[in-house]
């Protein structure tokens, strides 16, 4: 994978922490100046048909306002041309990182308000992009997009190997060959088969009403594809309706009753009757996380930084082995999907690791610190351990549809 140099804005900036990322994931990766796109891929020397620009949401609503915008798109499509042919066979895809909704200044316009661009401008031109020949993939943080461009690296290096990847021209013949393209392929497409296209890879988007393009995350595997999520959901299971007597029965209690009910299930108490009921109505929380709360035990929310922290220890370290390092715990853990938040925070690094000082005490505690700062999750004594509630936390991120681990759970 080769990166433009002035990735995170450059190397007085963000580009070296973007690199630690990317060292930490295990990408093969070349620091160069790009003219097209942020990232490009080769198969040995010659250039992948593939083009990622990534932008944070306050970056799109900086290029709506200096005009880049438009001229990126232009470029790009030019691009495809000479990688992927008068079919268009290369896939153009943005990489939008970040919350528009928690970008907004003052005077409600995205980063700053003199570029006069609101969140509605800058989703609308996001959603727009899948009609014009782009695929969008979406993350939460600098973490998440690192984790996104790891598969797609996976995969291009899968089709490599399998022969299944047209890479033709080295970096230099795609200069050449792009000075002599008419500016008139740079005009959005009119033809269906070249609008809405399919994205690299999935992503971590939970939003909701968008272009086909834009798909929900799932882990992928060493060959980069993506597992399937074959679980079953409490959510979407027509077997398993929510029993109408229950319902019933429950709406003739008082409100003061609900609460108790609540109470010894450990649910929120907070809301109309109606939110009570539908608590009441979901399966029982594990015993574990019950009996901790009732105690005064900390107990992690789902979703959160912390319960995604612990899930990670608890699918990615082995037991026998010494623990695992902050930073690939990170990793690990802004991939389960299980935090509300960016494990790394909204423009910072390491925010999401604020909680596991608490975690790694208490009686007991949750989370071991071994040997050269590494992590692993508590193990004693027997069905209270750190193990034992990071078990129970994946349940209910199972439960919830939040947890792209793929592995079957039961629920």
């Amino acid at each position: 994978m080769v990166m433009d140099f002035r990735e995170g804005g450059g190397g007085s900036h963000g580009l070296h922490k973007i690199c630690d990322l990317l060292d930490q994931h295990g990408i093969p990766y070349v620091v160069r100046e790009l003219k097209i796109s942020d990232y490009v891929f080769f198969v040995r020397n010659k250039l992948a048909p593939i083009i990622i620009e990534r932008k944070t949401v306050d970056d799109v609503a900086n290029s709506l306002a200096d005009g880049r915008w438009e001229r990126q798109k232009r470029n790009m499509r030019k691009a495809q041309l000479v990688l992927g042919g008068k079919d268009r066979k290369c896939q153009m895809c943005y990489l939008i990182e970040g919350d528009t909704n928690k970008r907004i200044v003052h005077g409600g316009n995205v980063g700053r308000a003199s570029w006069n661009q609101s969140s509605e401008d800058v989703e609308n031109a996001i959603n727009e992009l899948p009609r014009l020949g782009f695929s969008v993939i979406r993350s939460k943080s600098h973490m998440g997009s690192v984790v996104l461009l790891a598969q797609v690296a996976r995969d291009v290096s899968w089709k490599a190997e399998n022969g299944s990847i047209d890479a033709e021209l080295t970096y230099p013949e795609f200069l050449e060959k792009m000075k002599h393209v008419p500016e008139k392929e740079g005009d959005p497409p009119t033809e269906a088969r070249h609008q809405f296209p399919a994205a690299p890879v999935v992503d971590d988007s939970s939003t909701t009403n968008q272009a086909a393009s834009t798909i929900p995350l799932a882990s992928s595997t060493a060959t980069g594809s993506p597992p399937s999520n074959d679980f079953p959901s409490h959510d979407e299971d027509e077997t398993n309706p929510i029993p109408d007597q229950a319902s019933e029965d429950l709406k003739k209690l008082s409100l003061a009753k609900l609460k108790t009910r609540c109470k010894d299930r450990d649910e929120k108490l907070s809301g109309a009757k109606k939110d009570l009921i539908a608590r009441l109505l979901k399966p029982r929380k594990p015993e574990l996380l019950i009996l901790r709360s009732k105690s005064g035990q900390y107990v992690p929310k789902v979703p959160s930084c912390n319960a995604a922290l612990l899930v990670a220890l608890l699918l990615n370290h082995r037991s026998g082995t010494d623990g695992l390092a902050k930073e690939n715990i990170m990793l690990f853990a802004e991939e389960t999907g299980i935090s509300k938040e960016p494990i790394g925070g909204n423009g910072g690094w390491y925010d999401g690791w604020a909680g596991m000082k608490d975690m790694t005490h208490g009686d007991p505690a949750l989370v071991y610190l071994g040997k050269g700062k590494k992590y692993s999750l508590t193990t004693q004594p027997s069905g209270k351990a750190g193990v034992n509630v990071a078990q129970a936390l994946h349940i209910l991120a199972h439960r919830e549809n939040l947890c792209k681990c793929g592995n079957y759970v039961a629920t």
